[in-house]
């Protein structure tokens, strides 16, 4: 046990001070392991990386800032809900901050430290713009602390490496050690203005909260002038899992650096009686995705460049095996990142894989001498590069790898089975598919031109095709692939645009009104259904119907279940798609950790989606175990009739 608590104790101060040795889940796996052998220990009931109190140097906290209590089991988060009307928000990864008000003015800035003393920080936040040094009046004259999380953006966190490397500092491992390490600072102070600030928190220690839910007071913050996470209320199981989903969808496209979701009792009259512990409030819940961290080597950079044009960087490394698979490519996130971190063959990093995530590049451990180098011309039409000094961008509207990308996500997207990425190639070779819809005019002749590919496998591809000319708005939409909407996503666009022709005709300003959508996203939509005007028009004169958007089921046996269809089975895929909706469950394209369930004629199946759900621990379902859990009542009579 002593051991336990030096070994937490000294994570704690080197978090503390931005240089993390061990992941965020390896240490929260410590904190339960001494829960287990030890569940009142005092260094549980604190926060911070110290246990002095007072602390010399630091400043007390007026109202306690603690930490938030956790899970990584969804399970544990609809227990702690219970059918009660929850706040949902992003979980930010940065640095806690507590701003104090007087009078309206900014009298004091302090971090959290150990939730009982903080450490002075007013001279780095005069540098952050989010951090308002007035209050507009309607606020109040009285004493109002604001609290939220102070972070550095992947755009800012790029400036930010080149200035310091003009100014000779070392460099950070990453964005959210940066933030810890300049306000630890006593010199270049100034670096604090690359970050931002979101507040989730206010607080009238002399006066009344004009607000009585955790929605108001978000909507009071907004009006105060300050930027707000994406949030949501949430009524039940089906929309908080619904939530995790959208927040999921949105980490991987945002520069926000997102490690979760936190949810709050929406009314503050329930928060204030259920209290806090020593460590945590009790209405507020941090809900996390479990993640394993390896470190690997180098072996060589590869670059790709995206149906968005993006040309991205991807590492491939001595194999690794994380979260039960073995990785052997890892994203290395963007080109600023590559010349931040000088990053080359032979170069040790760290990299992380959190359940259905793509692996990432985390930081470097140790570095080879040499020169990075970034790619001046696009890897597949041989175009110029255009850096805006975090991305690489291929300009080029007819580069066959923007198309390839585009096409590929539809086939995946609507689920156009067996016709694969190997197959789609030399249909883009042959000049017989260049748009989406020309994979709605191809023919028997067409496909037997392809390698290795009879009679019976170019009409089995041709009916698979065909069977996706009815589809949802939703999955028409996801199709398309316009960046930072997936499926989730479309699906509450809808609820309030509920045919295409209503969605093209919303403005930016109509869809941020949507709760949920930043005014970024907003302009993604717009931008993305006027760029994808022609595909679109071209897929419906190919004959692609919609289906009319229906209400989501708020009940039903597989209600927040989601699945996968694979192969053939002996009822249409649309008719299994219809029955698993109708009770509540989803569908879905890919094979993820999220998956509930593959269903596929054989479970012995040794196909790539197979071989993807064992190496998740998914369970494989034959079209049988799946009807006997559609219609269980089907079941009960056949024993019955038996007996």
């Amino acid at each position: 046990m002593k051991k336990l608590v030096s070994e937490i104790l000294r994570h704690r101060r080197l978090y503390t001070a931005g240089k993390p040795e061990i992941s965020d889940a390896e240490y929260d796996a410590l904190e339960r392991e001494l829960e287990r052998v030890a569940p009142n220990h005092p260094i549980l009931q604190k926060v911070g990386s110290d246990l002095l109190s007072p602390q010399v140097g630091k400043v007390a906290h007026q109202i306690p800032m603690l930490s938030l209590g956790k899970t990584y089991e969804v399970e544990d988060l609809l227990e702690w809900a219970q059918d009660r009307p929850v706040v949902g928000t992003w979980k930010i990864d940065g640095v806690c901050l507590s701003l104090i008000y007087r009078g309206g003015a900014l009298i004091q800035a302090k971090t959290r430290g150990d939730g009982l003393w903080g450490e002075e920080v007013s001279d780095k936040v005069a540098w952050i713009l989010d951090c308002h040094p007035q209050l507009p009046a309607k606020a109040g004259a009285g004493e109002i602390e604001i609290r939220g999380e102070l972070y550095c953006s992947e755009e800012s966190f790029s400036h930010l490496l080149t200035e310091m490397e003009q100014m000779g500092l070392e460099p950070p491992s990453n964005p959210r050690n940066i933030v810890a390490g300049i306000l630890g600072r006593k010199q270049h102070i100034s670096l604090a203005r690359f970050f931002s600030f979101f507040t989730f928190d206010a607080l009238f220690p002399t006066g009344k909260a004009p607000f009585t839910t955790e929605t108001q007071k978000y909507t009071w913050l907004q009006d105060c002038g300050f930027s707000t996470p994406f949030h949501e209320t949430l009524q039940n199981k089906a929309e908080i899992e619904g939530f995790l989903q959208q927040v999921r969808e949105q980490s991987s496209e945002l520069d926000v650096g997102i490690d979760g979701a936190v949810f709050a009792f929406d009314e503050l009259s329930l928060q204030a009686s259920l209290g806090n512990t020593s460590h945590h409030p009790r209405y507020k819940l941090a809900f996390k995705w479990q993640g394993e961290s390896a470190i690997s080597t180098i072996r060589e950079i590869l670059w790709a460049t995206s149906r968005l044009g993006i040309v991205t960087p991807v590492a491939r490394i001595e194999p690794v095996v994380l979260s039960g698979a073995k990785i052997s490519n890892v994203t290395l996130h963007n080109a600023a990142h590559v010349k931040g971190f000088h990053l080359k063959a032979g170069d040790q990093i760290e990299l992380v894989r959190s359940g259905e995530v793509i692996p990432k590049f985390l930081r470097v451990v140790a570095t080879q001498p040499g020169e990075c180098h970034l790619p001046s011309q696009c890897p597949s039409c041989h175009g110029p590069l255009f850096f805006d000094e975090v991305r690489l961008l291929c300009e080029n509207g007819t580069c066959l790898a923007q198309q390839f990308g585009l096409i590929l996500n539809w086939i995946q997207c609507v689920g156009i089975d067996d016709l694969s990425e190997k197959r789609l190639q030399p249909l883009i070779d042959l000049g017989l598919v260049r748009i989406i819809a020309d994979l709605y005019r191809l023919r028997m002749e067409d496909m037997l031109q392809l390698p290795l590919t009879k009679e019976k496998m170019a009409a089995k591809i041709l009916a698979n095709i065909e069977k996706t000319k009815t589809l949802s708005y939703a999955k028409f939409l996801s199709g398309l692939g316009i960046g930072g909407m997936g499926i989730v996503s479309w699906e509450k666009v809808l609820e309030h645009y509920p045919t295409l022709s209503d969605l093209q005709r919303a403005s930016a300003t109509d869809l941020v009104a949507i709760k949920g959508f930043a005014e970024k996203t907003a302009h993604q939509i717009v931008s993305g259904l006027h760029q994808r005007h022609q595909d679109i028009e071209a897929l419906l004169a190919v004959g692609i119907r919609l289906e009319a958007t229906k209400p989501r089921p708020t009940m039903g046996v597989l209600l927040g279940k989601s699945f996968v269809i694979t192969g053939s089975l002996t009822r249409p895929r649309q008719e299994i798609e219809a029955a698993i909706l109708a009770v509540g469950g989803k569908v879905g394209s890919k094979v993820t950790a999220k998956t509930t369930a593959l269903i596929i004629a054989d479970p012995q199946s040794t196909s790539s989606k197979a071989e993807d759900a064992r190496n998740l621990g998914i369970a494989l379902w034959s079209e049988t175990e799946l009807w006997d859990m559609l219609h269980p009542e089907e079941n009960q009579n056949e024993q019955g009739t038996k007996m």
